[in-house]
Protein backbone atom coordinates (compact mmCIF):
# COMPACT_ATOMS: atom_id res chain seq x y z
CA UNK A 1 0.00 0.00 0.00
CA UNK A 2 1.74 3.17 -0.67
CA UNK A 3 2.74 6.37 1.48
CA UNK A 4 0.23 8.63 1.11
CA UNK A 5 -2.52 5.89 1.60
CA UNK A 6 -1.34 4.71 4.86
CA UNK A 7 -0.76 8.52 6.27
CA UNK A 8 -4.24 9.05 5.27
CA UNK A 9 -5.81 6.38 7.11
CA UNK A 10 -3.56 7.02 10.24
CA UNK A 11 -4.41 10.85 10.25
CA UNK A 12 -8.30 10.38 9.33
CA UNK A 13 -8.82 7.33 11.68
CA UNK A 14 -6.80 8.87 14.58
CA UNK A 15 -8.59 12.06 14.85
CA UNK A 16 -11.43 9.85 15.39
CA UNK A 17 -10.50 8.05 17.90
CA UNK A 18 -9.15 11.03 20.06
CA UNK A 19 -12.49 12.84 19.25
CA UNK A 20 -14.11 9.24 20.39
CA UNK A 21 -12.08 9.18 23.42
CA UNK A 22 -12.42 13.45 24.74
CA UNK A 23 -16.50 12.66 24.36
CA UNK A 24 -17.02 9.82 26.56
CA UNK A 25 -14.07 10.62 28.92
CA UNK A 26 -11.98 7.43 27.90
CA UNK A 27 -15.14 5.19 27.19
CA UNK A 28 -14.35 4.16 23.95
CA UNK A 29 -16.70 1.11 24.56
CA UNK A 30 -19.47 3.25 23.93
CA UNK A 31 -18.85 3.39 20.27
CA UNK A 32 -18.37 -0.40 19.74
CA UNK A 33 -22.15 -2.04 19.25
CA UNK A 34 -21.48 -5.59 17.43
CA UNK A 35 -25.05 -5.97 15.95
CA UNK A 36 -25.03 -2.66 14.53
CA UNK A 37 -21.45 -3.08 12.68
CA UNK A 38 -22.81 -6.11 11.89
CA UNK A 39 -25.96 -4.76 10.28
CA UNK A 40 -24.46 -1.58 8.36
CA UNK A 41 -21.74 -3.47 6.61
CA UNK A 42 -23.77 -6.80 5.74
CA UNK A 43 -26.76 -4.25 4.14
CA UNK A 44 -24.04 -2.14 2.65
CA UNK A 45 -21.97 -5.09 1.44
CA UNK A 46 -25.45 -7.04 0.44
CA UNK A 47 -26.58 -3.70 -1.12
CA UNK A 48 -23.20 -3.63 -3.56
CA UNK A 49 -23.05 -7.32 -4.12
CA UNK A 50 -26.65 -7.28 -5.66
CA UNK A 51 -26.00 -3.70 -8.02
CA UNK A 52 -23.33 -5.82 -9.33
CA UNK A 53 -22.84 -8.53 -12.07
CA UNK A 54 -20.99 -11.47 -9.86
CA UNK A 55 -18.07 -11.57 -12.54
CA UNK A 56 -17.34 -8.45 -11.78
CA UNK A 57 -16.77 -8.75 -8.07
CA UNK A 58 -14.20 -10.46 -8.33
CA UNK A 59 -13.20 -8.80 -10.84
CA UNK A 60 -13.05 -5.92 -8.53
CA UNK A 61 -11.65 -7.31 -5.85
CA UNK A 62 -9.00 -7.97 -7.69
CA UNK A 63 -8.26 -5.01 -9.59
CA UNK A 64 -8.20 -3.11 -5.50
CA UNK A 65 -5.50 -5.61 -4.93
CA UNK A 66 -3.31 -4.56 -8.11
CA UNK A 67 -3.74 -0.95 -7.60
CA UNK A 68 -3.39 -0.76 -4.00
CA UNK A 69 -0.12 -2.95 -3.43
CA UNK A 70 1.09 -1.98 -6.95
CA UNK A 71 4.18 0.24 -6.99
CA UNK A 72 4.06 3.75 -8.00
CA UNK A 73 4.58 4.73 -11.11
CA UNK A 74 7.40 7.03 -11.97
CA UNK A 75 6.91 8.43 -15.38
CA UNK A 76 10.39 10.10 -15.73
CA UNK A 77 11.78 6.64 -15.38
CA UNK A 78 9.34 5.54 -18.47
CA UNK A 79 10.76 8.17 -20.67
CA UNK A 80 14.17 7.54 -20.06
CA UNK A 81 13.61 3.87 -20.80
CA UNK A 82 12.08 4.43 -24.07
CA UNK A 83 14.78 6.89 -25.01
CA UNK A 84 17.11 4.18 -24.57
CA UNK A 85 15.33 2.50 -26.55
CA UNK A 86 15.20 4.98 -29.55
CA UNK A 87 19.07 4.87 -29.10
CA UNK A 88 19.55 1.40 -29.69
CA UNK A 89 17.15 1.04 -32.09
CA UNK A 90 18.88 4.22 -33.98
CA UNK A 91 22.30 2.83 -33.66
CA UNK A 92 21.87 -1.37 -34.06
CA UNK A 93 18.33 -1.58 -36.19
CA UNK A 94 14.96 -2.56 -34.32
CA UNK A 95 15.95 -5.75 -34.52
CA UNK A 96 18.33 -5.05 -31.51
CA UNK A 97 15.18 -4.61 -29.17
CA UNK A 98 14.39 -8.10 -29.22
CA UNK A 99 16.40 -9.15 -26.29
CA UNK A 100 14.53 -6.47 -24.53
CA UNK A 101 11.34 -6.55 -25.66
CA UNK A 102 11.31 -10.52 -24.32
CA UNK A 103 13.07 -9.37 -20.31
CA UNK A 104 10.42 -6.09 -20.33
CA UNK A 105 8.81 -6.64 -17.09
CA UNK A 106 5.58 -4.53 -18.27
CA UNK A 107 3.48 -6.59 -20.28
CA UNK A 108 2.12 -3.60 -22.07
CA UNK A 109 5.74 -2.39 -22.90
CA UNK A 110 6.88 -6.25 -24.03
CA UNK A 111 3.65 -6.35 -26.41
CA UNK A 112 4.51 -2.58 -27.63
CA UNK A 113 8.30 -3.29 -28.70
CA UNK A 114 7.75 -7.16 -30.26
CA UNK A 115 5.44 -5.48 -32.25
CA UNK A 116 7.36 -2.99 -34.07
CA UNK A 117 10.19 -5.21 -33.72
CA UNK A 118 7.84 -7.55 -36.17
CA UNK A 119 7.67 -4.71 -38.43
CA UNK A 120 3.51 -3.82 -37.32
CA UNK A 121 2.29 -1.22 -39.06
CA UNK A 122 2.29 1.57 -36.99
CA UNK A 123 -1.74 2.55 -37.10
CA UNK A 124 -2.56 -1.36 -35.99
CA UNK A 125 0.15 -0.91 -33.32
CA UNK A 126 -0.97 2.13 -31.94
CA UNK A 127 -4.98 0.24 -32.30
CA UNK A 128 -3.82 -2.92 -30.25
CA UNK A 129 -2.28 -0.76 -27.64
CA UNK A 130 -5.29 1.81 -27.27
CA UNK A 131 -7.53 -1.40 -27.06
CA UNK A 132 -5.77 -2.58 -24.08
CA UNK A 133 -5.70 0.39 -22.55
CA UNK A 134 -9.18 0.95 -22.74
CA UNK A 135 -10.01 -2.30 -21.46
CA UNK A 136 -7.71 -2.06 -18.56
CA UNK A 137 -10.09 1.47 -17.86
CA UNK A 138 -12.92 -0.76 -17.65
CA UNK A 139 -11.89 -3.56 -15.64
CA UNK A 140 -10.49 -0.90 -13.22
CA UNK A 141 -14.10 0.87 -13.22
CA UNK A 142 -15.58 -2.44 -11.86
CA UNK A 143 -12.98 -1.99 -8.87
CA UNK A 144 -13.96 1.66 -8.37
CA UNK A 145 -17.53 1.00 -8.68
CA UNK A 146 -17.56 -1.58 -5.93
CA UNK A 147 -15.65 0.92 -3.06
CA UNK A 148 -18.21 3.72 -4.59
CA UNK A 149 -21.26 1.81 -3.88
CA UNK A 150 -20.46 0.96 -1.04
CA UNK A 151 -19.58 4.81 -0.06
CA UNK A 152 -22.98 5.24 -1.40
CA UNK A 153 -24.95 2.85 0.55
CA UNK A 154 -23.52 3.33 4.03
CA UNK A 155 -24.89 6.49 5.34
CA UNK A 156 -28.30 4.82 4.37
CA UNK A 157 -27.66 1.46 6.12
CA UNK A 158 -26.48 3.43 8.85
CA UNK A 159 -30.13 5.08 9.64
CA UNK A 160 -31.66 1.81 8.75
CA UNK A 161 -29.61 0.26 11.37
CA UNK A 162 -30.48 3.42 13.86
CA UNK A 163 -34.47 3.07 12.86
CA UNK A 164 -34.40 -1.00 13.58
CA UNK A 165 -32.17 -0.05 17.32
CA UNK A 166 -35.10 2.95 18.02
CA UNK A 167 -37.40 0.62 17.25
CA UNK A 168 -36.73 -1.86 20.08
CA UNK A 169 -35.80 1.34 22.72
CA UNK A 170 -39.46 2.60 21.88
CA UNK A 171 -41.00 -1.08 22.75
CA UNK A 172 -39.76 -0.27 26.54
CA UNK A 173 -40.13 3.25 27.01
CA UNK A 174 -41.51 2.43 30.52
CA UNK A 175 -38.31 1.14 31.58
CA UNK A 176 -35.62 2.83 33.23
CA UNK A 177 -34.51 5.95 31.98
CA UNK A 178 -30.62 5.46 32.24
CA UNK A 179 -31.30 2.02 29.99
CA UNK A 180 -33.70 3.92 27.64
CA UNK A 181 -30.44 6.48 26.97
CA UNK A 182 -28.05 4.09 26.75
CA UNK A 183 -29.90 1.86 23.89
CA UNK A 184 -30.35 5.62 22.22
CA UNK A 185 -26.88 6.19 22.53
CA UNK A 186 -26.75 2.39 20.98
CA UNK A 187 -29.08 2.87 18.05
CA UNK A 188 -26.84 6.68 17.28
CA UNK A 189 -23.83 4.46 16.50
CA UNK A 190 -25.45 3.01 13.61
CA UNK A 191 -25.73 6.13 11.99
CA UNK A 192 -22.26 7.08 13.17
CA UNK A 193 -20.98 3.41 11.31
CA UNK A 194 -22.70 4.40 7.98
CA UNK A 195 -20.72 8.20 7.75
CA UNK A 196 -17.61 6.54 9.03
CA UNK A 197 -17.73 3.38 6.03
CA UNK A 198 -18.73 6.60 3.38
CA UNK A 199 -16.40 9.26 4.49
CA UNK A 200 -13.51 7.23 6.60
CA UNK A 201 -12.76 4.00 4.35
CA UNK A 202 -14.92 3.52 1.40
CA UNK A 203 -14.96 6.46 -0.12
CA UNK A 204 -11.48 6.87 0.19
CA UNK A 205 -10.80 3.84 -0.94
CA UNK A 206 -12.35 4.33 -4.12
CA UNK A 207 -11.62 7.80 -5.17
CA UNK A 208 -7.37 6.04 -4.27
CA UNK A 209 -8.25 3.32 -7.45
CA UNK A 210 -9.97 5.90 -9.53
CA UNK A 211 -6.44 8.16 -9.54
CA UNK A 212 -4.57 5.21 -9.77
CA UNK A 213 -6.16 3.38 -12.67
CA UNK A 214 -6.10 7.31 -14.28
CA UNK A 215 -1.94 7.07 -13.34
CA UNK A 216 -1.63 3.59 -14.95
CA UNK A 217 -3.73 4.54 -18.15
CA UNK A 218 -1.21 7.70 -18.64
CA UNK A 219 1.65 5.42 -17.94
CA UNK A 220 0.70 3.06 -20.66
CA UNK A 221 -0.19 6.15 -22.93
CA UNK A 222 3.40 7.16 -22.93
CA UNK A 223 5.00 4.23 -23.40
CA UNK A 224 2.85 3.78 -26.89
CA UNK A 225 3.58 7.13 -27.97
CA UNK A 226 7.29 6.20 -27.10
CA UNK A 227 6.79 2.68 -28.81
CA UNK A 228 5.26 4.49 -31.91
CA UNK A 229 7.79 6.70 -32.33
CA UNK A 230 11.03 4.36 -31.93
CA UNK A 231 8.60 2.39 -35.03
CA UNK A 232 8.72 5.75 -37.00
CA UNK A 233 12.82 5.78 -36.90
CA UNK A 234 12.61 9.20 -34.87
CA UNK A 235 15.71 10.49 -33.57
CA UNK A 236 16.17 9.89 -29.67
CA UNK A 237 16.24 13.68 -29.01
CA UNK A 238 12.91 13.66 -30.69
CA UNK A 239 11.06 10.76 -28.76
CA UNK A 240 12.61 12.17 -25.76
CA UNK A 241 11.30 16.18 -26.89
CA UNK A 242 7.75 13.94 -27.55
CA UNK A 243 7.69 11.87 -24.35
CA UNK A 244 8.71 15.12 -22.23
CA UNK A 245 5.40 17.17 -23.44
CA UNK A 246 3.71 14.95 -21.06
CA UNK A 247 5.48 16.38 -17.73
CA UNK A 248 4.72 19.71 -16.47
CA UNK A 249 7.47 22.08 -16.83
CA UNK A 250 8.94 21.69 -13.17
CA UNK A 251 9.56 17.61 -14.03
CA UNK A 252 11.29 18.19 -17.32
CA UNK A 253 13.42 20.62 -15.68
CA UNK A 254 14.44 17.86 -13.09
CA UNK A 255 14.83 15.72 -16.20
CA UNK A 256 18.42 14.75 -17.61
CA UNK A 257 18.45 15.44 -21.11
CA UNK A 258 19.46 12.50 -23.90
CA UNK A 259 22.78 12.92 -25.43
Amino acid sequence: MDLATIIGYVLAWGALMYGMFHATHGKLGAFFVPAEILLVLGCALGATVASMPLHSIFGALGATKKLIFSKETHVEHIIKEMVQFAETARRDGVLALETTAREAPDPFLRRGLQLTIDGTDPEIIERILRIEIEAMLERHKHGKHFWASMAKFGPGCGLVACLCAQVGMFMNLNGDPAIIGKALAGALTGTLYGALLQNLFAGPMAEKLGLRSKEEAFAKEIIMQGVLSIQAGNNPRVVEMQLMSFLSNKQQEAMPKAA
